[in-house]
């Protein structure tokens, strides 16, 4: 949840540097610019729903036709989203948003929720801290220190509406067993070693190149096969990737008229493949940070842009010994958490990232057998690979942390939250304030000089 709150916050910063003069002199008769069963919605608040509305537009519009010029007025306003016209999409969406921010604001009143002193601190500074960097963009904007507020609250509210419902003790009644279940049928534990079919340049292996590396898969699946644990098959794993790295330096070397490999060579090998590993193995905390937050105004969003790409890895640090001052191994070193990929029907294929590929995660998910090494042939990799008991991890230490817990549970029901947010607008009154509607048009948003 506190996803969207960082997502505003970083909005409203960037709406700063490029915003203008939208809204500039609002006048008494369109303070408001609507009233959701009878909260009247501050023309700021909804000045920035516009904006974000109006953004998400010009993204699904470009989505559609990569051609199209989003700073082109003219050709923006022929477009049409969802069988609607643009600008009436964004003027649905902005009202829709409001209406939102409507609920959650009387839904926490109605369940008696109050919010930590810490959040209200929070809240206080990120307005200050917004307003110090850009003291005149907000008001010429019709964007005061109120509705900015407002905006930042509303979504620490809907986090704690999400807790209260969903949290360990919500009224929803959610165990944390069927939280725990959830993660372990959505993500893969694996380690894999991928052979490049490609040499230093770049360019696809000869045959006899192709046939190296072929030798050195059946060679290295032979080994994993042959160890008598698991655990040793995993250190097996290792010594086959450090031998890969020097076999990758070798070539390099080799390519570039060297004798022998240089100890700089293989240490700038390993070091790419390490970087490499990295990327893909984001840690779990990191990326549960931004997973782990609903965010209840932007749903329709989401599908558009977040869910494109879902997969999720994971690494965990080296644990360090701080009596003995000395480090030890890390015991997953190279493994890769692989979560489940979510599509909706906005999301093309092409668009959507696997972890390594998706004939790999084909493999994970529908072919791979527990500690059961196997070669997996892609296009232009052989992949040495095998999928491990992610239950073995599954301690507060590890994977199962508090964010990883807690991102999970979002996971599971941010859907459920958002049905439970349209029945409640479903029952509201909406009067919109006809003169405000005519008055904030969104393309009066212009780049500041």
């Amino acid at each position: 949840m506190l996803k969207k709150a960082k997502k505003i916050l970083t909005g409203i910063i960037a709406s700063a540097m490029v915003l203008s003069c939208a809204g500039c002199g609002t006048g008494k008769s369109t303070a408001y610019a609507l009233t959701v069963d009878g909260y009247q919605v501050k023309a700021g608040v909804y000045i920035y729903y516009q904006y974000t509305a109006f953004q998400e537009a010009k993204n699904l519009a470009q989505k559609a036709n990569e051609k199209l010029d989003v700073t082109d007025e003219k050709a923006l306003k022929k477009v049409k989203i969802n069988d609607k016209d643009f600008l009436q999409w964004v003027e649905d969406k902005t009202t829709t948003a409001c209406a939102e921010h409507v609920a959650v604001m009387k839904k926490f009143d109605e369940m008696e929720l109050s919010l930590k002193e810490s959040d209200i601190e929070s809240i206080e500074s990120s307005v200050e801290s917004a307003y110090e960097n850009n003291p005149d963009m907000f008001e010429g904007n019709g964007i005061g220190k109120e509705s900015l507020k407002e905006i930042m609250t509303n979504t620490y509210k809907s986090n704690e509406i999400f807790e209260a419902l969903y949290g360990e003790n919500g009224t929803e009644g959610v165990k944390e067993e069927d939280v725990k279940n959830f993660y372990i049928e959505n993500n893969a534990r694996v380690k894999y070693i991928g052979l490049d079919l490609h040499d230093s340049e770049g360019n696809d292996l000869d045959e006899a190149g192709k046939k190296e590396i072929t030798d050195m898969a059946d060679d290295f699946l032979k080994r994993a096969k042959n160890a008598d644990s698991t655990d040793k098959m995993l250190e097996e794993f290792d010594l086959m990737q450090e031998e890969y790295d020097k076999y990758v330096a070798d070539k390099a070397a080799e390519a570039a008229g060297e004798e022998t490999t240089t100890e700089a060579a293989t240490e700038a090998v390993t070091e790419t493949t390490s970087a490499e590993t990295v990327s893909e193995t984001s840690t779990s905390d990191n990326e549960n940070t931004s997973e782990n937050e609903a965010d209840v105004t932007t749903a329709e969003n989401e599908g558009a842009s977040s869910s494109e790409t879902t997969t999720v890895t994971t690494a965990v640090s080296e644990a360090g010994s701080e009596e003995s001052e000395t480090t030890t191994a890390n015991p997953y070193a190279n493994e890769t958490i692989i979560s489940v990929v979510t599509t909706d029907e906005n999301t093309k294929e092409e668009e959507v990232q696997y972890t390594p590929s998706k004939t790999f995660y084909d493999w994970v998910y529908n072919d791979a057998k527990t500690n059961i090494p196997e070669i997996i042939e892609d296009e232009d990799t052989l992949y040495v690979a095998v999928r491990l008991d992610i239950t073995e991890r599954m301690t507060d230490e590890d994977l199962w942390s508090e964010t990883s817990a807690n991102s999970t549970r979002f996971n599971m029901f941010s859907d459920d939250l958002q049905d439970k947010l349209n029945e409640w607008v479903a029952g509201y009154s909406i009067e919109k304030n006809e003169k405000a509607y005519k008055r904030y048009d969104p393309f009066d948003f212009k780049t500041a000089s």
